[in-house]
């Protein structure tokens, strides 16, 4: 099963993904065990040193009591009647006679030798069987074959020496080096190109949960798995973003579970063994000190992390249902949960000792479904509940609420991000309406329609590159595009159904357009197989909205924070839309103070009606 599916725009993902990266705790193991390794060497040498002065104290001691062995020798008197007739060399006559050399040699083996048996018979000539032995001892030396050759060899650099011209060599080698090409090949399957398209899918297989980064070929329409990364838990929601808790710039993916905390990975490490950083959720902080001093490793004090019920301070405390990730503030996270709350999170404060948490928003009695932030304004978020309503909230001032009324439990919302003062929202009984937030506390739905009248809608999503282009998915397996072009100015008119399309995956639950391209959309459902309608291909939708195509498909590029470009606004976003916001608001006041006055005066033309006792 796809639970939840999300695109990364070109140029965010590094081309060139690494296979590890180590974490701060990793880090910081590392670093302490390289000092705690040279502080042991230091003591090492400084020990050798004291051993080797005390050995050479020794020896000048016993050198200055004892007398050499020489001294001890030269001492003796040599009596030269004690030695046999061959050391005599006073009685050596000066003939060399090869009886007398034969004498000689027999009388160097003999000495000192007389009781060792070295194989020599009454005439002095030497036994043929230790000349054998010999001879074998000879053989056996000269044999190494069993001898380990423990030389290094090192190929020669042959571009090196011609680049060199070394030798007055200038020329070309006549014999290339062989190259298995492994490494080129391991570089060519992991690196990505230019043209692909990157979609990161949460998936569930039996009781196995991961997050699978999909890569889709357009020019050959290939689509297959670049890598994967196993989760501890059901996934439910995705969100992605660009900065990570230390304002560098990245690739990262934060991921809602069943569980209370939120994970984020680096989408661009292959073999990514834990989160980057977790906002919330059980508090480790024994358990990873523990750890460190399992390893060896010196644990450094934390602040007092207050845990409570075993989470981290300001966590959720049910499960992540919605994340949305704010483009105009990068650092900052909105969540809704199933314990009725929606909470703001600043992701480069994840280690502080309120773990990030920036405000927490009480306003829905029914689990949060769903969070979008504005695509213009990075302050007004918009949230849909179970509890059937959908509400405006300015996070400068969460006090500041608005609410209106749907007639089934929210499913998604969506900002129409061409016309920005637009909030679109699906419902369960499979309606879709649409707001002018202008007008937005009247509850008047701007326009409204059925989408599915067979399943109820689960999800939602405006194209980014094509004015009025939306799509739909439900759980009656189909998607729907609709044209909300001339509804968008015009509230008489409604949408106009284009057309729809069995994606052959099961019941949907997830849709969302590419940004990086007009005409290329992702959906996921029960069928556990991630489907993609490239609509270039298709002619009708092709006539009816070729001619909107803005031409400026999302191309995000790697900056920290405080390094924005300046993009280029569009008349609608030059407008200023809190003004807009605040007119509504004092609007909507002088209304109510009217109906309220109103109201009294009526009542004060009333009569009372007594009744007879």
């Amino acid at each position: 099963m796809i639970s939840c599916i999300e695109w990364i725009p070109k140029g965010v993902a590094d081309p060139n993904p690494k296979r590890y990266e180590l974490s701060k705790a990793e880090r910081e193991l590392l670093e302490s065990d390289v000092q705690e390794g040279t502080e042991e060497i230091v003591t090492d040498e400084e020990e050798m040193d004291q051993d080797n002065q005390e050995t050479n104290d020794n020896a000048e001691l016993l050198a200055s009591q004892e007398k050499s062995a020489s001294e001890i020798i030269a001492s003796q008197p040599l009596d030269p009647s004690s030695l046999p007739d061959d050391l005599r060399m006073e009685d050596y006559s000066d003939d060399d006679s090869d009886d007398g050399a034969k004498q000689r040699d027999i009388g160097s083996l003999l000495i000192g030798n007389e009781d060792t048996g070295l194989g020599i018979d009454e005439d002095g000539n030497v036994e043929d069987d230790v000349i054998e032995k010999d001879s074998e001892d000879e053989e056996d030396d000269d044999n190494l074959d069993d001898v380990p050759d423990t030389r290094e060899y090192t190929p020669s650099d042959i571009k090196g020496l011609e680049a060199m011209s070394f030798g007055g060599y200038t020329g070309q080698a006549d014999f290339e080096i062989e190259d298995d090409g492994q490494e080129d090949s391991d570089a060519e399957d992991t690196n990505l190109r230019p043209d692909d398209a990157l979609v990161v899918v949460a998936r569930v297989q039996e009781d196995f949960a991961s997050l699978e980064i999909n890569v889709y070929e357009e020019t050959t329409g290939n689509l297959f798995v670049h890598h994967d990364i196993p989760l501890p838990a059901y996934p439910l929601c995705l969100a992605h973003g660009t900065i990570n808790s230390d304002g560098g710039a990245g690739n990262y993916v934060a991921v809602g579970t069943f569980e209370p905390g939120i994970e984020i990975w680096n989408a661009d490490i292959l073999n990514a063994l834990e989160p980057a950083v977790i906002l919330g959720g059980e508090d480790t902080t024994d358990t990873d000190a523990k750890w460190v001093q399992s390893l060896g490793g010196k644990s450094q004090a934390r602040p007092n992390m207050n845990k409570r019920n075993g989470l981290k301070p300001g966590s959720h405390t049910d499960a992540i249902m919605s994340l949305s990730w704010n483009t105009i503030h990068r650092q900052v996270i909105a969540s809704g949960s199933a314990d009725k709350t929606v909470k703001l999170w600043d992701v480069t404060k994840a280690h502080d000792a309120n773990g990030g948490v920036a405000a927490t928003l009480t306003h829905h009695t029914g689990k949060v479904q769903s969070t979008v932030w504005h695509p213009t304004e990075g302050t007004i978020l918009a949230t849909g509940s179970y509890d059937r309503t959908v509400a405006i909230v300015d996070a400068r001032s969460t006090s500041s609420v608005k609410k209106v009324k749907i007639p089934a439990d929210c499913e998604s919302i969506a900002w129409d991000p061409h016309n920005p003062h637009l909030l679109t929202a699906a419902s369960e009984d499979g309606s879709i309406l649409c707001w002018d937030v202008r007008k937005f506390e009247s509850g008047k739905p701007y326009w409204s329609f059925i989408a599915h009248e067979y399943g109820g809608c689960s999800d939602i999503s405006y194209n980014p590159n094509i004015p009025g282009m939306l799509a739909t998915c439900a759980i009656d397996k189909t998607v729907a595009l609709w044209d909300t072009h001339n509804a968008a100015s015009d509230s008489n008119f409604r949408p106009f159904p284009c057309g729809n399309k069995d994606m052959n995956v099961g019941k949907l639950y997830c849709i969302s357009f590419y940004p990086s391209s007009p005409w290329l959309l992702g959906c996921g459902g029960s069928g556990n197989q991630l489907a993609l309608w490239n609509l270039e291909n298709e002619e009708a939708f092709k006539s009816r909205f070729g001619g909107r195509v803005t031409g400026n498909q999302s191309i995000t590029t790697r900056t920290t924070m405080g390094q924005e470009e300046n993009q280029p606004e569009t008349q609608q976003q030059q407008e200023d839309f809190e003004a807009i916001m605040a007119a509504s608001d004092q609007a909507a006041k002088e209304a109510k103070e009217k109906a309220i006055w109103e109201k009294k005066k009526k009542g004060k033309s009333k009569k009372k009606v007594h009744k007879k006792r």
